[in-house]
């Protein structure tokens, strides 16, 4: 049984009360105030703050670079992409570019070509003057100590060859592989030797037609120049005229050989002096070439 309490002991209860509720009234108020007036974490300034007053005041275009302008899309709307430029054509000496014109070829064929170096044959009936041009990074350059007369087929040089006509083809060819009986001549080409097994095939009728053969095995019934026992290839390199795949009876063993100062039987021929300087001279990594007119 609870004792029942005086008025002025109720009051006092009322009162403990009262006082009770006023603190936790305030502590609520007083943290609820203390989150309302949090300051928020500074953040990092902005780019415009954080510049100088001559900067902040400056306009966008001089503090950031302008975008390179778009190209134009193709008509497919694809962006057209970058190309490398064209190569610059090498400067032709007018002795080589009058070669040139009188053979009715151009220096742009030349390029198209990738040739580096040029031996040019200017014939004249059966003689010819022969000379050397090299392309070089300021263009192509003539070795004046290369310059040589020589002679060329019995009937001249001409664009319609048949074999045993004693005429050199006319027109522009790869030099190829050079070619000598007793001693290895200094050279850039590739190199084969002349020995007792070595001939050349000039039987239209052969598979081997036009093309070098070793050993009498090989050669069958075949008809050849057996090269061992001609005294003028004692240095020289092949001129690749029709060569594999070769057209029926045009013309075969075309060579730049030694001279034994006479028309040929449609060689190119020089001293064999002047052989050797060419054969030093000429680099199969540059492409050679020959030009005969």
């Amino acid at each position: 049984m609870f004792k029942r309490l005086t008025p002025v002991q109720f009051l006092g209860v009322l009162l403990a009360c009262a006082a009770v509720l006023a603190l936790i009234g305030g502590i609520v108020t007083f943290f609820m105030m203390r989150n309302g007036t949090e300051t928020p974490a500074p953040t990092a300034p902005t780019a415009a703050a954080a510049a100088s007053p001559d900067e902040a005041t400056a306009p966008a275009s001089d503090k950031t670079a302008l975008p390179s302008a778009p190209s134009a899309p193709s008509a497919s709307g694809e962006q057209p992409t970058a190309t490398a430029p064209a190569p610059v054509p090498a400067v032709i000496p007018n002795a080589l570019q009058a070669l040139l014109d009188e053979s009715g070829r151009t220096a742009s064929e030349l390029q198209e070509l990738g040739v580096g170096q040029l031996v040019v044959v200017d014939s004249e009936g059966s003689t010819a003057e022969v000379s050397f041009y090299e392309r070089t990074e300021t263009g192509w350059q003539t070795d004046e100590g290369l310059l040589s007369h020589g002679y060329v087929g019995a009937n001249g040089t001409t664009a319609a060859m048949h074999e045993g006509g004693s005429a050199t083809p006319q027109g522009l060819f790869h030099v190829g592989s050079a070619f000598y009986q007793d001693d290895a001549p200094q050279t850039g080409l590739d190199v084969f030797p002349i020995t007792h097994d070595t001939y050349w095939v000039d039987d239209p009728d052969s598979p081997n037609y036009n093309q070098l053969v070793v050993g009498d095995e090989a050669l069958g019934d075949d008809h050849a120049e057996h090269m061992s026992e001609i005294s003028s290839y004692h240095y020289g390199f092949v001129i690749e005229y029709n060569m594999p795949p070769t057209s029926y009876a045009a013309g075969s063993a075309i060579f730049f050989h030694v001279s034994h100062d006479s028309p040929t039987l449609g060689c190119v021929t020089v001293s064999e002096q002047k052989v050797l300087a060419y054969l030093a001279k000429l680099d199969a990594s540059k492409n050679p070439y020959i030009l005969i007119i």
